[in-house]
């Protein structure tokens, strides 16, 4: 038994830090939903209500989620925030996401918007939790008419 143990141990140390072995074993949390709670061009931020699925028999306990958005392929704003919440097993969960966002690239992906009537959204990010760090990705489009109605009250 204490020699099973001792393996383990070892094993645990040699590949506990390996993010590549994480990333084979856990399973990227998936984006349900994204919904638009508030924005503040004085303020330069945006605040996101998001769906966030656990496909992972086991809680995820997440410690940081940063990344950036794009707003036909402009990078308008990043996300950088603490946590302290896990992911229960197999379960979707909302998460509150504050985006600080680039004014000026905010002007000229609002210009590109108006001109291509449409509007191409990405998130590219990272989950970082207590097992290592998860990528974490969303992309679709909205017509200038819904992104319009989900900015005015």
């Amino acid at each position: 038994m204490t020699r099973r143990f001792f393996i383990f141990l070892m094993t645990l140390g040699l590949f506990g830090c390996d993010s590549n072995l994480v990333k084979d074993l856990v399973l990227t949390p998936e984006i349900k939903s994204i919904q638009l709670s508030h924005f503040s061009f004085e303020d330069r931020q945006a605040v996101f209500d998001v769906s966030v699925h656990n496909p992972n028999p086991f809680p995820l306990p997440i410690s940081k989620l940063a990344g950036d958005i794009k707003l036909n392929n402009l990078a308008i704003g990043s996300l950088s925030a603490r946590s302290e919440q896990n992911l229960a097993a197999f379960d979707t969960q909302n998460v509150t996401l504050p985006l600080s966002l680039n004014p000026d690239a905010l002007v000229n992906a609002a210009q590109s918007v108006l001109l291509k009537g449409k509007a191409e959204y990405q998130f590219n990010g990272t989950v970082y939790t207590s097992l290592g760090q998860v990528p974490l990705s969303k992309q679709g489009e909205l017509s200038a008419q819904e992104l319009l109605r989900s900015l005015l009250p």
